[in-house]
């Protein structure tokens, strides 16, 4: 069965002959050999430098909070137009998957408001962060949020509506099978935002994105990091989208910490209804040197004994660390074990 029919299959409910596959990578060839899935990012040309030079409402050195409240204006900054925006980031998509996509499940993938809202106010990336490639955020939205509700709440109503635009136009895209909004909200302590912006901004735009997503026929999927089990994340996320990436509910630095976290989210699976699950390969542990390929491949084995095939995609949690790369062989043999483990289950 080619790999778009099979994720279908997932997204059914019914029982697959073997799991899906999808190891996400920054090199797109790689992905596409590996996977039954075939994912790519989109983001608006506008907004790409905050995560390196800093967003235009970043706290500046020596600013007193006074003077960075009174000088954050929504209404001074530049917004892109929502469909020209949304225009050019698909077409980069496109030129992306060229080529790759046939008999692949194929996914959109967006950045949410609430991470573009941090680069708004992110600093400039220096040191490691500079040469890890990473954005510099502190929450510094977040903060914002508790300080200026108002401001804050205009701030993020203006960059969803750029990013719904994006989400109705990738789905609109012949070929496209799903649309994946990266929103997030949570750390490994549980939610990372107050109750009141979940409640009146970020749930009430996610399930405009999802809406929208599905209007056009296609499957919404959200990736979000952190503890989804308290503050009844995931239960109003399962509702709200079709699936969930990564279930990055715990740490897993070792085999034994994965194995747990395998354990933990197999539990999740009562409070989530029929949400596919996109995880199981933890790239804390493809990219840990001192840990084998055998090693590596308890943890998908234990996911797929305590949780079952129906409902789930075994997914890397994340694509390649800053720095690494599946050019290099161990992290590149554990990719490959882990679709030949696949493979094995539908001979079996």
């Amino acid at each position: 069965m080619e790999g778009r029919r099979l994720v279908y299959t997932i997204f059914e409910g019914l029982e697959p002959p073997r799991p899906p596959v999808h190891v996400e990578s920054d090199d797109k060839r790689f992905e596409a050999s590996l996977s039954d899935l075939l994912g790519a990012g989109v983001r608006v040309a506008d907004w790409r430098s905050f995560f390196e030079v800093g967003g235009p409402f970043h706290r500046r050195e020596g600013e007193s909070l006074g003077e960075w409240l009174d000088r954050v204006d929504p209404s001074g900054y530049s917004w892109p137009d929502p469909g020209e925006a949304a225009a050019a980031a698909v077409e980069g998509f496109l030129k992306r998957v060229r080529g790759l996509a046939e008999g692949k499940f194929l996914v959109l993938k967006v950045l949410g408001p609430t991470e573009t809202a941090e680069g708004f106010f992110a600093p400039p990336r220096g040191g490691r962060g500079a040469e890890l490639g990473q954005m510099a955020h502190r929450f510094g939205f977040g903060a914002f949020y508790l300080l200026d509700r108002a401001k804050a709440l205009r701030i993020y109503g203006r960059i969803a509506e750029v990013v719904l635009e994006v989400v109705k136009a990738g789905s609109e895209l012949e070929g496209v099978d799903a649309v994946r909004i990266a929103d997030d909200a949570a750390t490994y302590a549980g939610p990372a935002y107050s109750r009141s912006f979940y409640e009146e901004a970020y749930f009430p735009w996610h399930e405009r994105f999802a809406a929208a997503a599905r209007s056009a026929g296609k499957r919404a999927i959200l990736h979000c990091d952190g503890d989804l089990r308290k503050g009844g994340l995931l239960e109003r996320l399962a509702r709200t989208y079709d699936g969930l990436h990564p279930l990055d509910v715990a740490p897993k630095p070792s085999l034994p910490d994965a194995l747990q976290w395998a354990s933990e989210v197999a539990a999740l699976r009562g409070s989530a209804g029929s949400a596919v699950f996109f995880t199981g390969a933890p790239v804390e542990l493809v990219f840990n040197d001192s840990v084998g390929v055998d090693e590596f491949l308890q943890v998908p084995r234990a996911l797929l004994e305590s949780h079952g095939l129906r409902f789930l995609v075994l997914a890397t949690t994340h694509s390649e660390y800053p720095l690494r790369s599946y050019r290099e062989e161990l992290p590149r043999r554990k990719a490959e074990a882990l679709r030949q483990l696949a493979l094995k289950l539908a001979r079996g």
